[in-house]
C-alpha cells in the first residue's frame, strides 16, 4: 500500500524416422564350367545367360552393400520405432534443469554479490541476449555500496515449459533486509528464463524481468519491482538512519537530502513513544521524473496524481510455500518501507527548508509504523488514522506553526461543507484540492484532539492497534481503549473542538 503526501502545487497533505535394416541374402554360387554334349546346347546357352544375369546382380549388390554400410545398421528384434540405431547419436532436446540446479543457480549469485565478485554474478547469462550482461553488471553495482544485513536470491517457483527441454519460468526472490532500516527480511519478485543450451551444458539465464502481478489493481509486478537498483546507475548516501538511493541525475543532491532527511528521522525518532517493533530508519528515493515516481515498487502507469512522496510498504519475505510471489496473501507481515520523492515538487524547488523537512517527516511516519502493520483481506487503515497520524507526529515539534497549516479547514467550515464527521477515505482521495486538503488537517485535528484529551501516548496507542487489526470493529474499539469515548461520543466531541478552533481569525 502506498501513503502519500499531496504535492505542493496544491494544498499538502510482467518428426520421427525410421531406421530401415538390409535382408540376409547370400551371394549366389559361380557356375561350374566345361564342355557338355551337342543335345545341351541350348541348356547350355540358358545356363550361360543366367550366370551372366546372375554375375550382373551381384556386382549391383556388392556395390549397393559398399555404398550403404556408413547408414545402415542391424537393429534388434522388437525395438520401438524411433529409437537410434544402436552405436549411432540421434538427435535429442536438452536435458531438463533441475531444482537443485536452479537454486544452486541462485546461491551462487548471491554468494558472488557478497563476494563481490561480479565475474561470478554474471557468469550464467546468456551473452546473446541484447542488454542482459550489461543491465545486470549495472545492478550488481548498484547493491553493492548499499549497508545490507542480508542479501541472498530464493527460488520461490518453478514453471516448466510446454515440452522436455523447453526455457523454464522461474520466479526468484531478491531477499534482502537494509542495515538499520527494515525489520525484517523483505523481498523483490524477479522473474528469470532459464535453459540448457545442450545437453551436459550449464542452465543459462535468458532474461530476466519481474515477476508480473496477476491481481490487478494498476500493478504490472508483485512483490515490489522494480526498485531503484533496478532502473538506472545509482548513488548512494549513508547517514545514521537513512539511506538515499539517487539516480545519476540526481547525484549532486545525494548528500544534501542525506543530511536534512537525517535531521527529520531523528525527529520522527525521538518523539515516537509507541509500542516497540517500528523502523530504525529509512530508505529514500529521490526521483525527477513523474513516470518514475509512480513506476517503482510495482511498475504502475498513466497515473495522474498530485502526490509528492509516496511511501510503500513492503512484506516480509515468505518462507516455506511463496505462492504470494505471485498473488499476495490475504494476510502478511511488513518488513520495511521505501519513501519515494518527487524533487520536482514544491517541497524541494521552493527554497524553504521547513517545508522539506515537513514532507520528510510525514513520509517517514508512515514508514516508522509499517512494521506494525497487518494485511488483512478486503480491508485497509482507514486513511484518516493514517495520513491524520502522519501530519500529526510530522509537526509534533513545532507547534508555533500549527495553525497555519488548517487554512483549508477553515475554508471548509466556512462554506458550510464540514459536516461534523470523520473524514472517509473518499473524502481524503477526492480530486478537488480544497477538499483533498481539508480533510487531510481534520484527520490532524482528530489526533490533536486524542492528544489533549489523553495524552500523546495514546496516539501512538491508537495508530498502532489500528495498524495492527483494521477491521472495522477493531478500530472502534482502539478509538474507545484510546479516549474512553464510542465513535459516535468521540465524533461529537471533535466537531465540537474542530469548530471552537476554527472558527475565528
Amino acid at each position: 500500500m502506498a501513503q502519500s503526501r499531496r504535492n505542493a502545487g496544491t494544498p499538502a497533505s510482467a518428426p520421427h524416422g525410421t531406421p530401415t535394416a538390409p535382408g540376409n541374402a547370400q551371394p549366389p554360387q559361380r557356375p561350374r564350367t566345361g564342355t557338355a554334349p551337342a543335345h545341351g546346347r541350348i541348356a547350355n546357352r540358358l545356363t550361360v545367360t543366367l550366370v551372366a544375369l546372375l554375375a550382373v546382380l551381384a556386382a549391383v549388390m556388392a556395390y549397393g552393400a559398399t555404398h550403404s554400410r556408413q547408414t545402415t545398421t542391424r537393429i534388434p528384434a522388437g525395438t520401438p520405432l524411433g529409437s537410434p540405431a544402436p552405436g549411432t547419436t540421434a538427435p535429442q532436446a536438452p536435458d531438463a534443469v533441475t531444482p537443485a540446479e536452479l537454486a544452486a543457480l541462485a546461491d551462487t549469485r548471491g554468494k558472488a554479490l557478497a563476494d563481490g565478485d561480479e565475474d561470478a554474478f554474471l557468469a550464467a547469462l546468456d551473452p546473446a541476449t541484447p542488454g542482459l550482461v550489461d543491465e545486470q553488471r549495472r545492478l550488481f553495482r548498484n547493491l553493492r555500496p548499499i549497508p545490507f544485513d542480508e542479501a541472498a536470491y530464493r527460488v520461490a517457483a518453478t514453471r516448466p515449459g510446454p515440452r522436455p527441454g523447453d526455457p523454464l519460468t522461474v520466479d526468484v526472490s531478491f531477499d534482502h533486509r537494509i542495515t538499520h532500516a527494515d525489520t525484517s527480511t523483505v523481498g523483490e519478485g524477479y522473474r528469470w528464463t532459464v535453459t540448457r543450451p545442450a545437453p551436459g551444458a550449464a542452465p543459462r539465464i535468458t532474461s530476466i524481468t519481474g515477476t508480473p502481478y496477476e491481481g490487478g489493481a494498476g500493478y504490472r509486478y508483485a512483490r515490489d519491482y522494480p526498485a531503484p537498483w533496478d532502473r538506472a546507475q545509482l548513488t548512494v548516501a549513508r547517514r545514521p538512519h537513512v539511506v538515499v538511493l539517487a539516480e545519476q541525475a540526481l547525484a549532486d543532491r545525494a548528500e544534501p537530502l542525506a543530511d536534512a532527511a537525517e535531521q527529520a528521522a531523528a525527529a520522527d525518532l525521538a518523539a515516537y513513544a509507541g509500542p516497540r517493533g517500528t523502523a530504525p530508519g529509512f530508505v529514500l528515493v529521490p526521483v525527477a521524473d513523474r513516470a518514475a515516481f509512480y513506476e517503482l515498487y510495482g511498475g504502475r502507469a498513466d497515473q495522474h496524481g498530485d502526490e509528492s512522496g509516496l511511501t510503500y510498504a513492503l512484506r516480509s519475505s515468505p518462507t516455506g510455500n511463496t505462492a504470494a510471489t505471485t498473488r499476495p496473501g490475504t494476510t502478511a507481515q511488513f518488513g520495511g518501507a521505501r519513501i519515494v520523492l518527487d524533487v520536482t515538487s514544491g517541497y524541494f524547488t521552493g527554497g524553504d527548508a521547513t517545508r522539506t523537512a515537513d514532507l520528510l517527516r510525514h513520509e517517514m511516519a508512515h514508514a516508522l509504523v509499517t512494521p506494525l502493520r497487518s494485511d488483512l483481506a478486503g480491508q485497509n487503515q482507514p486513511v484518516w488514522v493514517v495520513e491524520g497520524f502522519a501530519d500529526w507526529l510530522a509537526f509534533r515539534s513545532d507547534r508555533d506553526r500549527l495553525s497555519a497549516q488548517f487554512g483549508e479547514a477553515r475554508t471548509y467550515l466556512r462554506t458550510g461543507r464540514f459536516t461534523g464527521t470523520l473524514p472517509t477515505d473518499a473524502d481524503l482521495y477526492q480530486a478537488d484540492p480544497v477538499g483533498n486538503a481539508a480533510s487531510y488537517q481534520l484527520a490532524h485535528l482528530a489526533m490533536l484532539r486524542i492528544e489533549e484529551t489523553r495524552g500523546a501516548a495514546a496516539v501512538f496507542r491508537f495508530a498502532a492497534a489500528v495498524y495492527a487489526d483494521p477491521s472495522a470493529a477493531a478500530v472502534d474499539r482502539a478509538l474507545r481503549d484510546a479516549t474512553g469515548l464510542d465513535r459516535a461520543a468521540f465524533e461529537a466531541d471533535w466537531a465540537q473542538y474542530v469548530r471552537a478552533l476554527l472558527d475565528h481569525g
